[in-house]
């Protein structure tokens, strides 16, 4: 029979048993490891440990490896015996796997529990050993890892719990700081998690002080064509028109001529913003000039008018922003300032249509 003419509910028992039929594998898999760990073979192949002997060999994540390596070194057969069975899941079983045996809670019992309530049930009665926290802390590792144009990071990493937990509040406790969006809404708590981490990490570069970090955009313009040949963050990564349009409102620049690839003429390198007028910007809106935003937290100065659509860099078309909605709401989400309202009563436009949000 196709799975086209399956109803709803064939399709999720044949799910169901295809997860069974995974946790069966799995445990044939155990007791093949058992055997070859008693045989020591990831010695004799030059490994040292089993999980890394098992990654390499099946090509599975080092995190899947460590939860079939726990499952052979685990004194829970019965743990292994339901997984036999087709009745506990290989996750189901892994979690199992971490009971105290001095907890009494048996396989059985833990059947009314989804795998998040279960391991918060372990957590309660599971003591933190030595042991544990020596591979916590071991273990502890932050991955950064850009794109191939570096325009985008992804990141991610492991933190023993205390420290995990520290970085966690501080992060919390920083996105909570932030205003809400134009809408209203407050964004996810992922977006402003990250957020977080970014406006933390700026304050760490510049020691504390008020002013944003200054980075300079190198613009090279082809003589023959006189088009724009490229820009970019210096030493950093080629940027577009959007992370360009950021950087020149806090940023500097510098121009390089070339032609045929040999540079002709090299402009001095300018504030986009000088600094006087940047003071004075700052000074006269005394604080974000967002309607109703109450945050201090670096004030910077902000084309009303974007620079790149002509806007003038004098004191008629710069306000006073937060971080927040400099760099999050503007430059992030692509929001603009309405021209039309009052100096300290900023309003946006949504982004590309003009109209407020």
């Amino acid at each position: 029979m196709e799975r086209q003419t399956f109803s709803p509910d064939q399709l999720e028992n044949e799910l169901v048993e295809l997860e069974s039929t995974i946790a069966r594998l799995r445990a044939a898999q155990v007791e093949i490891l058992a055997e070859i760990d008693r045989m020591q073979v990831p010695l004799g192949d030059g490994c040292r440990t089993l999980a890394e002997w098992v990654a390499g060999r099946l090509d599975v994540a080092p995190e899947t490896a460590r939860r079939l390596v726990r499952l052979v070194h685990s004194a829970q057969a019965t743990t292994t015996d339901a997984m036999v069975d087709g009745t506990v899941t290989f996750d189901r079983a892994t979690e199992l796997n971490r009971i105290p045996e001095d907890a009494h809670i048996t396989v059985e019992s833990t059947r009314r529990f989804d795998i998040p309530a279960l391991r918060r049930l372990i957590a309660h009665h599971r003591r933190v050993t030595h042991v544990d926290h020596v591979e916590a802390f071991q273990g502890r590792h932050l991955v950064m890892q850009p794109s191939l144009d570096e325009s985008h990071w992804r990141l991610w990493g492991s933190l023993p719990g205390y420290q995990g937990k520290i970085v966690d509040q501080t992060l919390t406790e920083r996105a909570d700081r932030f205003p809400p969006l134009p809408d209203g809404s407050r964004g996810s708590r992922t977006q402003r998690t990250a957020d977080a981490l970014v406006a933390i990490c700026t304050d760490a570069a510049t020691g504390g002080a008020r002013n944003p970090l200054i980075p300079t955009v190198s613009v090279f313009v082809d003589a023959h064509s006189a088009g724009l040949a490229g820009a970019s963050v210096e030493s950093g990564p080629p940027v577009g028109g959007d992370t360009l349009e950021q950087a020149l409102c806090c940023g500097a620049i510098e121009v390089t001529s070339i032609t045929d690839g040999t540079p002709l003429g090299i402009g001095r390198k300018r504030a986009a913003i000088p600094p006087r007028l940047r003071r004075y910007v700052l000074w006269r809106d005394g604080g974000c000039a967002i309607d109703g935003c109450t945050s201090r937290y670096r004030i910077e100065a902000h084309h009303i008018v974007p620079y790149s659509q002509g806007g003038r860099t004098d004191a008629d078309n710069l306000t006073a922003v937060c971080w927040f909605h400099h760099h999050v709401v503007i430059h992030g989400m692509g929001y603009q300032i309405d021209p039309d309202t009052p100096p300290q009563r900023r309003r946006f436009l949504k982004p590309g249509t003009g109209d407020p949000p």
